[in-house]
């Protein structure tokens, strides 16, 4: 189409692969923390599911904070 930038059309991709890379790294990063947590403190998959949850709902906070809120 004349008059649009082509970099247009992939800013939506690149901001997908940076959602999905968000959430999957919170889920890696706290999961491995709680693992980490359940191997020092003798539990048997006591913490890696709380901190894969945490690890999501805090990928979800830092998205809606990025490409979320109002440009205000």
């Amino acid at each position: 189409m004349p008059g649009r930038d082509p970099q247009d059309a992939w800013r939506g991709a690149n901001q997908a692969w940076s959602v999905i890379g968000t959430l999957l790294a919170g889920i890696v990063v706290w999961g491995g923390a709680g693992w980490l947590l359940d191997r020092w403190l003798g539990f048997d998959g006591l913490f890696l599911p709380i901190g894969m949850l945490l690890g999501v709902g805090a990928a979800i906070y830092l998205i809606y904070v990025r490409y979320g809120r109002d440009p205000d």
